[in-house]
């Protein structure tokens, strides 16, 4: 058996200064069933139109965790919905769901709260038996506190989703640049049984998942200088299953769907 694993930040906020918007989330829908991947895990889905489009069109090929009638309003104009952005769809049942916000006197900025940034666990009965997914968005990069405020978000998260011994794949755009560098993080992974499947020894040379030639990194808003790798898939307990990573690493698509490259792992039992 195969199991493809999609990861994409798809940058939708219902705003004037996020591109061509309706163009991509056409594109994206085409781009999520051509991939043939067997789960995909989304983030910056914030627009409950958009997301009810991406269900109908998707419908009949995935479930679909993340809510997508359950709204809130933004600044009493703008309707966001109630999952931090967050979406999991999936060609296998989807057994439950649980979106957990990250504490919000943590962040730093106005934007991360009206993000409401957390993750979503999902538990999904595949051929081989129950795997749990985990999604999530972590706090932007800021002037301060921000790479602290991660780490908690991360140790939360791992602490509350690794409480067996469930096949676990945890994904998302965690929002720190070559996470597997920084020790604590590391530490974190390595303490409580989360790899990476980035061969040891080449973090350093992985290919970035946000890059300033990709067109839609060069508006004021999200304007970088050099590209960095944002967006991460880790595994736990996977040999259970007799899985192993046979491929991992970012699409780079042409014309680009979004400001972040998606990422696909596939895990195979053969």
């Amino acid at each position: 058996m195969k199991l493809k694993v999609l990861t994409f930040n798809i940058w939708d906020l219902p705003f004037w200064f996020v591109k061509d918007r309706k163009a991509r989330i056409i594109g994206i829908e085409k781009y999520i069933e051509r991939s043939d991947a067997d789960i995909v895990c989304v983030q910056e889905s914030f627009d409950v139109y958009h997301r009810t489009f991406l269900k109908k069109k998707l419908n009949g090929l995935y479930y679909m965790a993340g809510d997508a009638r359950e709204t809130r309003r933004i600044l009493f104009i703008k309707l966001f919905d109630i999952t931090g952005g967050l979406a999991v769809f999936s060609k296998f049942p989807i057994i439950e769901s649980k979106f957990v916000p990250y504490n919000r006197f943590l962040n730093s900025s106005i934007a991360e709260t009206f993000a409401r940034k957390g993750f979503l666990e999902v538990l999904i009965k595949t051929p081989l038996g129950n795997v749990r997914v985990v999604n999530t968005h972590m706090h932007q990069e800021a002037f301060f506190f921000d790479k602290n405020i991660r780490f908690r978000q991360t140790t939360k998260m791992i602490m509350r989703t690794n409480s067996d011994e469930t096949p676990t794949i945890l994904a998302g755009d965690f929002n720190q640049n070559h996470m597997m560098l920084e020790g604590e993080f590391a530490e974190l992974f390595r303490s409580t049984g989360f790899s990476s499947p980035t061969r040891l020894g080449t973090e350093e040379r992985t290919p970035p998942t946000y890059r300033p030639s990709n067109m839609y990194n060069g508006i004021w808003i999200n304007k970088i200088r050099s590209p960095k790798r944002y967006d991460y898939i880790f595994i736990k307990n996977i040999e259970k299953y007799s899985l192993r990573v046979v491929a991992y690493g970012p699409q780079y698509l042409d014309p680009p769907l979004s400001d972040h490259d998606p990422l696909l792992m596939t895990l195979s039992s053969d």
